[in-house]
């Protein structure tokens, strides 16, 4: 039998030590791994990991090596076909997309082939809808580690949960299983044979993989020499490629459907989830901004021939996925490492923002009067809701209308003087030939809120007129606020109370799995809170809690207890309430001041047997386990935590929970919970109750403990009608609100597309020309859009669809 071996190294980027530090490694490595193939005919192949910013990151550091690039091109090297290799739980489907696309712009830019291999070699698991880009990005075959489950042999189908599937080659014993780790030759030697003879037994209708390669792993040149000194030992062992080795596997017997998360043959590090929070809220905006605002901005001046630079656009995307390697995105690295990525992520979101102001001057002319706002819907159905922007106005009394001089809803609350660069200040800025006029006093500053319909991928003028506003009248919220500053429910035949109280455990894990110690709970149940309404009207009501809780200041010296001296965290809660909406957004505010312990929000709901989160490109119903058997043989204790990343939805209570950017909930005795802040104080430890043996490098990680001001973002929705599109478009509604800048342009395009049937996905420049337009349905349904332009239907590559590419619940439209 053929044993087949891929000689790689697995590179992370930054991790245990920086980014440059690392990269001089790599550069080390490469330059080595071009001597190799130079001096030994024996080493025949070497796989870069799947990544393409490896490449990227060598020629700013040594600049154009020919050599290597020829050896790419030859076939000795696999590069991606990914730019990086992301968590899968933490980004969107479309910033997969994006991954992608940059790669492939990066290979075109060195005239380089890409690997057809779907390497994910080291992900925390895989999310349910992964085989759907897979299929649309043409890649037939997958290789993953972690996550499997019910599966005997070496390969198997992953099918996604709308149907569509990629054969899988399934790394029983890790991407690691036949790396030399700097063993001497006889060592090595029966390592290889051993892990051949187990795998072969596994599964002997399939040649076994040997993957010779562990983290930044650089390659012994005679491993070709090895291989064929063992030649004649029961196989016939081959240094090869993946590609190669895919090429001679029989179709897949076994089959796996959905998401790929079982912690019992190999850790997924589940935790990851909720480590640095505060990071993980920022790359949400980051990722909202780009898909949501500046994408669409920018493929309206292409439309109407006012087109910004794509590669200013990539600049933005290309900083975002720079954060989005696992040990970056994940929270588990050192402080110096996760310093970068926040400061990458503060980058692409003042890029973003730019780019947004530019978009709107080529698309929409200059401001001609200054006493209005527009306001840009990018989603694909009316909005009529809240919109909030800053203006300035002169002294006195305004009201403000419609296009038809029908009178608006709205609020004007006093600011102080403080300089604020928004999106506003930002076309003043870009506007104008002296910048004195962005500075320039122009009345008062007020945050403006009004209650506004806007058709969808529309504009919509209004304008402020000297006059008093309609006189307020108060509203009765669905929800009532309690004293001690949670929330009380009618609801589903039942009164549901404490919604949103704070619980507080210590947490003696690292930051890759939480893990407990003595399980002492604090809460905010017996808190006296201070409650002040803060705006009383007619469409909205907005009141402010206040409260603290006093927790353990640490854990204790033998970390089997926690300290007895107490901390205090004041917490300060806003909660918004809309006339016509069964809806509470919830902003909460709060100073951490303790060490070692988790925070999370708890909604007391009971008997949950089932709850609805949302994947790539629809959604995962999840059941509520009892895990009451033995699990001391598995790689992670398993528990009822799951990733989320707009939503979880309870169909008992027809009651759902959208987040901004916090991405872990879980289901104990209390009830559901939503992870606000994790705080440790180590990478990696190897004493958890939860994970035996280290996950990393056992190094101290003060700044994981989060001490500092912290802002969690969150709503409650209530279903009437309890059905998938229904809460799609209810999430939709809360998390992309249209925005609005003070002032009138000149002209305001109109966009002649129906979405029939779906949401929108995409609306963002084609890498060529045109416009690209995708469109999802969640329910499994087929994607239908209408417009008046010329169009082709293309797949996720932007590549004319085919059959191999074609999936039903996912389109997309190369628009012109």
């Amino acid at each position: 039998m053929k044993a087949f071996v891929v000689t790689h190294t697995h590179w992370d980027r930054e991790w245990y030590t920086s980014f440059e530090i690392y990269r001089q490694r790599l550069s080390i490595l490469l330059n080595q791994l071009v001597s190799i193939f130079e001096s030994e005919n024996s080493f025949k192949h070497f796989h870069l990991d799947g990544q393409t910013v490896v490449i990227e990151d060598f020629v700013e550091n040594d600049g154009i090596n020919e050599k290597l690039f020829e050896l790419i091109r030859n076939g000795k090297i696999a590069i991606g076909p990914w730019y990086v290799l992301p968590d899968e739980f933490l980004i969107s489907g479309e910033s997969w997309i994006r991954n992608f696309l940059y790669s492939r712009k990066l290979a075109k830019k060195f005239d380089l082939p890409l690997s057809k291999v779907a390497y994910l070699p080291d992900m925390f698991g895989h999310n349910a809808y992964t085989p759907t880009i897979l299929k649309e990005l043409g890649l037939d075959w997958a290789v993953v580690w972690r996550g499997v489950e019910n599966v005997k042999g070496t390969s198997f189908v992953w099918r996604s949960l709308s149907g569509e599937e990629v054969n899988t080659v399934y790394l029983v014993h890790s991407y690691s299983n036949a790396a030399h780790w700097d063993w001497g030759e006889e060592r090595f030697k029966s390592h290889l044979l051993l892990e051949a003879e187990r795998l072969s037994q596994m599964d002997p209708e399939n040649p076994p993989l040997l993957m010779n390669g562990t983290d930044h792993e650089i390659p012994r040149p005679d491993i070709g020499k090895i291989l064929q000194r063992l030649n004649g030992k029961g196989f016939e062992f081959v240094h090869s490629s993946l590609e190669d080795y895919v090429s001679q596997l029989k179709k897949p017997k076994e089959e796996c459907v959905g998401e790929l998360r079982s912690s019992k043959h190999a850790p997924i590090l589940k935790d990851v989830l909720s480590a640095r929070t505060w990071e993980k809220i920022m790359q949400y905006e980051a990722e909202r901004m780009y898909l949501y605002y500046v994408e669409p901005l920018m493929a309206m001046a292409r439309l109407y021939g006012e087109a910004l630079s794509q590669e200013s656009l990539w600049y933005g995307w290309k900083l975002i996925l720079q954060c989005h390697p696992h040990d970056s995105l994940c929270g588990c690295s050192i402080d110096e490492v996760h310093r970068n990525v926040q400061d990458r992520l503060r980058r692409a979101l003042n890029h973003g923002k730019s780019l947004m102001a530019r978009a709107l001057l080529n698309v929409c002319g200059k401001i001609v009067d200054e006493l209005g706002v527009t306001v840009f819907n990018p989603l694909e159905r009316e909005y009529e809701g809240l919109v909030e922007l800053n203006v300035r106005l002169p002294d006195g009394d305004w009201k403000l209308i419609d296009e038809n001089g029908e009178e608006v809803d709205f609020i004007l609350i006093p600011l102080d003087r403080e300089f604020v660069q928004d999106l506003s200040f930002l076309i003043d800025f870009y506007s104008h030939r002296s910048t004195n006029s962005a500075f320039s006093e122009k009345g008062q500053r007020y945050r403006c809120l009004m209650k506004v319909n806007v058709a969808g991928m529309s504009f919509k003028r209004l304008k402020f007129v000297r006059g008093k506003t309609k006189k307020t009248e108060s509203f009765q919220p669905v929800f009532d606020v309690q004293k001690n500053g949670a929330l009380r429910l009618n609801w589903n035949g039942e009164v549901l109370e404490n919604l949103c109280y704070v619980e507080d455990v210590e947490d003696v894990g690292d930051e890759y799995n939480y893990s407990y110690a003595c399980k002492e709970k604090y809460d905010s149940k017996e808190c006296r809170a201070e409650v002040k309404t803060l705006i009383d009207s007619t469409f909205l009501k907005r009141i402010e809690v206040s409260f603290s809780l006093n927790v353990p200041e640490r854990i204790s010296e033998d970390r089997k207890t926690r300290s007895k001296r107490l901390v205090e965290i004041p917490f300060r809660c806003i909660y918004t309430f809309y006339k016509d909406e069964k809806r509470v957004d919830v902003d909460m505010f709060f100073k951490n001041n303790a060490k070692d312990h988790r925070l999370s929000v708890v909604f007391p709901l009971r008997n949950i047997t089932e709850l609805i989160t949302d994947g790539y490109y629809g959604p995962v119903r999840r059941r509520i386990e009892r895990f009451d058997g033995d699990y001391s043989g598995w790689s992670e204790l398993p528990d009822n935590q799951f990733p989320i990343y707009w939503f979880v939805s309870v169909p008992e209570y027809r009651f759902t929970i959208t987040t901004k950017g916090l991405r872990e909930i879980f289901v104990d005795e209390s009830g559901l919970h939503v992870t606000i802040l994790r705080s440790v104080g180590w990478l990696s430890r190897n004493d958890l109750v939860t994970r035996p043996g280290h996950a990393g490098p056992g190094f101290e990680t003060p700044e994981a403990q989060g001490l500092s001001e912290h802002r969690v973002s969150f709503s409650i929705i209530l279903h009437d009608e309890y059905e998938l599109n229904k809460i799609y478009e209810s999430v939709r509604t809360y998390q992309v609100p249209p925005v609005a800048v003070q002032g009138i342009f000149e002209k305001l395009p109109k966009l002649n597309v129906e979405i029939k049937n779906g949401f929108v996905s995409a609306f963002k420049p084609a890498e060529e020309k045109g416009v690209i337009l995708r469109v999802f349905c969640p329910d499994g349904s087929t994607a239908e859009v209408r417009t008046d332009r010329e169009f082709i239907e293309v797949d996720m590559k932007e590549d004319p669809i085919g059959e191999k590419t074609k999936v039903k619940s996912v389109r997309s439209w190369l628009i012109f």
